[in-house]
């Protein structure tokens, strides 16, 4: 009696935490792989905004910008960039301008707003990079490869960004 009910209730309980939206990756979940393989290319694939300023890069996640565990971005170290936490990231009057409190200096955020499995070995995902007021939107397709995770495509959604 007791496993005819059981398996309805962990029906209902799996159907109450789908996003609804098959294949998206829950918020935990972008701390993977996947969320590093788009981390490493948006950052090795910036363009060459404000370069005299030095740079520290905060990493943030869903479309309500969560921040990261600094343990995520700590696993790429070999980037050889300054990452800060976005929780300690604070405003500057009189613009309320995001900036790095130590520095004063704001930082290149990178946002990794949504990833999906796309079947397979393969994911599509869509993530940002903003500096100070530019940025650009990216739709991303990952693939799986010997040496691991891997941008495959990456097509532009939007940005005011404009090479000089």
């Amino acid at each position: 009696m007791t496993s005819r009910l059981l398996l309805p209730l962990l029906t209902l309980m799996l159907t109450a935490c789908d996003s609804g939206e098959p294949g998206k990756m829950s918020l935990d979940e972008y701390e993977g792989p996947e969320g590093e393989a788009i981390v490493r290319y948006l950052i090795t694939h910036l363009p060459p905004v404000d370069p005299q300023v030095p740079k520290v890069y905060t990493v943030v996640k869903g479309p309500n910008l969560k921040s990261t565990k600094m343990g995520f971005v700590k696993r790429m170290e070999d980037l050889k960039v300054q990452f800060i936490s976005g929780e300690v990231l604070t405003l500057r009057d009189p613009d309320k301008s995001i900036v790095d409190p130590r520095s004063g200096l704001a930082p290149v955020q990178i946002q990794v707003a949504e990833i999906k499995h796309s079947g397979g070995d393969s994911y599509t995902a869509v993530a940002s990079w903003a500096y100070k007021k530019t940025w650009e939107r990216y739709k991303l397709k990952l693939v799986k490869t010997a040496s691991g995770l891997e941008v495959s495509e990456c097509a532009r959604l939007e940005g005011n960004y404009v090479a000089q």
